[in-house]
């Protein structure tokens, strides 16, 4: 196996910006739309994946062996979202395609992540509104069975599977951030007036509050 640093063209010591960089520009230059060969592109696949993750790498510097990728549920779910994202953008009433999609995508993510963190909070401040509640409900009449109490045990349940599925959610959608760091429309980005972009950036908005019931039914 060829040593993963000289197909990237990068030292052993080099950082994960250096090791993204080295990628984009021999993925620019092999791309078979470049002037590149589809054997030369792929040859590049794995010393960017193996150098670009932390553990894999390094193992592959300890003993020169290649770790097999494992299924990441983390990015099928990320690239979910960013499909999610990017659709709406194709089918937007607005054509916004020759705006910088990345960074719309982006600000439309970080939208979704705060409004999962305010949730989290609120959900928080909910269940110590039970804990104080059973510590006061009683029951007048004798007997073992509360039912109060028993009503409020399932709404912290509730409440707290509810607060799971948002930090999945806002964990899922911080990978799909790191994700499209990678990835760019600016090469055929055409300069964009302040005013068009905020109201860009306002009907995808408003489009993806129309898409929060999807996204809540599927996780994320």
């Amino acid at each position: 196996m060829s040593d993963l640093y000289r197909v990237l063209g990068v030292k052993r010591d080099a950082t994960q910006e250096e090791i993204h960089r080295a990628y984009r520009r021999k993925a620019k230059i092999s791309h078979p739309d470049s002037g590149g060969s589809a054997e030369a592109f792929s040859e590049l696949a794995t010393p960017y994946d193996v150098l670009s993750d932390t553990k894999r790498r390094e193992r592959y510097d300890c003993t020169g062996e290649v770790e097999p990728t494992l299924p990441d549920n983390l990015d099928v779910y990320a690239t979910e979202v960013i499909a999610l994202k990017l659709g709406l953008i194709i089918h937007a009433e607005q054509d916004v395609t020759s705006m910088d999609i990345v960074a719309l995508i982006e600000q439309s993510i970080r939208e979704d992540i705060t409004q999962r963190r305010t949730n989290i909070s609120n959900q928080r401040r909910a269940i110590e509104r039970v804990t104080r509640l059973r510590a006061r409900v009683k029951r007048k009449a004798n007997g073992e069975d509360n039912k109060l109490a028993r009503l409020l045990d399932w709404h912290e349940l509730c409440t707290k599977n509810h607060i799971k599925k948002n930090e999945e959610a806002a964990c899922t959608m911080e990978r799909a951030l790191e994700i499209l760091q990678d990835y760019s429309f600016a090469d055929d980005l055409s300069a964009a007036v302040a005013d068009d972009l905020s109201v860009a950036l306002h009907d995808l908005l408003q489009a993806l509050n129309q898409a929060n019931q999807f996204q809540l039914g599927r996780g994320f």
